[in-house]
């Protein structure tokens, strides 16, 4: 497997991975119909953002 590939499948980078593999699951089931797994997507979107934000957060707050 590629460097990307485990990077991307590592939890430790990607902290959205469950969310990730519920959604593209969801794509695989329903025939990639995006109207149906449009909760998925909504949760991997909110996890991202709060990921994102943690991390931008961690890197503005100065460290004592």
């Amino acid at each position: 497997m590629p460097l990307v590939a485990r990077r991307l499948r590592d939890p430790d980078i990607n902290p959205c991975l469950s969310e990730s593999d519920a959604s593209t699951r969801c794509m695989d089931e329903n025939k990639y119909d995006r109207e149906r797994c449009s909760t998925y997507f909504l949760k991997y979107k909110n996890c991202r953002k709060f990921w994102n934000s943690a991390v931008n957060f961690d890197a503005w707050v100065p460290l004592s």
